[in-house]
């Protein structure tokens, strides 16, 4: 119930789109996306490039897949710096809003959270309040039961100790010819 509660007061809160994690997140991809060069080959692929201190990073996006050569956005759903760069380009050259926001994947929107947490838990009277049961029946522990064969005398040993305890007595053996 409390934690539900604490969800509640943090979506009250938010100011965005997404949930206060991803927004976040993307900011500090926003503030990275700014330094790459973008270049459109057609369709929905680009070729994304920047050179930062002697570094050559240069990645291949597919909006229409949603993927980038670097993964990032195939693995965490949240647009990765390449794919923020080109979809910034897309908005200056006309082919799309330009807001990487919309490209994040729903679980991380405000909304579905809002859908998830939606349903409460609702609070239950001390056990002195519940009405007595009518129920003759009671419920007890099953009953004991000894397991058939004689009760083992030593421990288990590992699998280390067995062939450690092979390998001593073959060499007693050849030890004895």
């Amino acid at each position: 119930m409390r934690k539900i509660v604490v969800v509640h007061k943090k979506i009250a809160k938010c100011k965005g789109p997404l949930t206060p994690g991803a927004t976040e997140l993307l900011q500090t991809i926003k503030n990275e996306a700014a330094e790459y060069t973008v270049i459109w080959t057609g369709g929905s692929k680009y070729q994304v490039s920047t050179h930062f201190n002697d570094h050559q990073d240069q990645r291949v996006v597919s909006l229409d897949e949603r993927t980038c050569s670097c993964r990032r956005w195939d693995l965490t759903g949240i647009p990765c710096r390449h794919a923020v760069a080109c979809i910034w380009d897309m908005g200056l050259h006309g082919r799309g809003d330009g807001v990487p926001e919309k490209w994040v994947h729903p679980v991380y929107w405000l909304e579905t959270w809002k859908e998830v947490y939606k349903h409460t838990v609702e609070p239950v009277n001390g056990s002195d309040l519940w009405p007595k049961s009518a129920c003759p029946t009671t419920l007890i522990p099953p009953k004991y039961h000894a397991q058939v064969g004689r009760p083992k005398k030593k421990r288990k040993k590992s699998a280390v100790e067995v062939a450690e305890a092979k390998a001593a007595s073959q060499e007693k053996k050849e030890g004895k010819k």
